[in-house]
């Protein structure tokens, strides 16, 4: 683990702290996270696992079918969105140089910075995306379990919603507790759950897919 990446786990998920942060990491988060960064790829490799799993979801194999990459970063799961044959991507993300770097990836349609992803979507992100991947957000030091919630109601009703939780995050927190309560509410229904993933060089991460109600 760099020092960059053990720094940012302990900021305590304060907005502000975590955006000043990032601004200033952003120009080497993809250096420090390395090569073998097996979180991106993974976010999407669950999520199309969980649609050829269902026949049902095949609508959302469609190189057409929108995309919404929630606390996107440098740009990594766009690309790996992208390899897989999407192309209408959006992305959004707590920290302006982040978005900065992930624009000259090319694969975004549009990109937007400011978002807090444990508050409430603002109108013009509620509910449009077919899909929305949420990679690397759920982890020490950042999004409270809670904010699962908040990052569904980004998704259409009966779209599809792909997690990442950091391997600490997932024993250290009520994740599982708080996302068992969205399943029985009826908010949620549990598609898919890969444990133990490749996530970063220092730790494994689960893999969670969910179709929105």
């Amino acid at each position: 683990m760099t020092e960059s990446m053990h720094d940012v786990m302990n900021l305590g998920g304060d907005a502000e702290k975590l955006r000043a942060f990032y601004d200033r990491w952003a120009t080497d988060y993809d250096a420090d996270v390395g090569q073998n960064y097996g979180m991106p790829s993974m976010v999407v490799s669950a999520l199309r696992q969980a649609i050829d799993v269902e026949p049902s979801l095949a609508q959302f194999n469609q190189p057409d079918t929108s995309i919404l990459d929630a606390g996107c970063g440098t740009g990594q799961v766009g690309v790996a969105l992208a390899a897989a044959g999407y192309t209408i991507i959006d992305g959004i993300d707590l920290s302006p140089e982040m978005i900065r770097v992930a624009e000259t990836t090319g694969v975004y349609r549009n990109l937007d910075c400011g978002v807090d992803l444990t508050l409430p979507a603002p109108d013009s992100l509620a509910r449009r995306a077919d899909i929305v991947t949420v990679g690397g957000v759920f982890t020490v030091g950042h999004v409270p379990p809670e904010a699962l919630a908040m990052v569904a109601t980004l998704v259409g009703h009966g779209g599809l919603l792909s997690v990442s939780t950091r391997k600490a995050y997932h024993q250290e927190t009520n994740y599982v507790v708080f996302q068992d309560e969205l399943v029985a509410d009826g908010v949620l229904d549990l598609l898919l759950h890969i444990a133990d993933g490749p996530y970063t060089m220092d730790s494994t991460g689960d893999y969670w897919v969910y179709r929105v109600n």
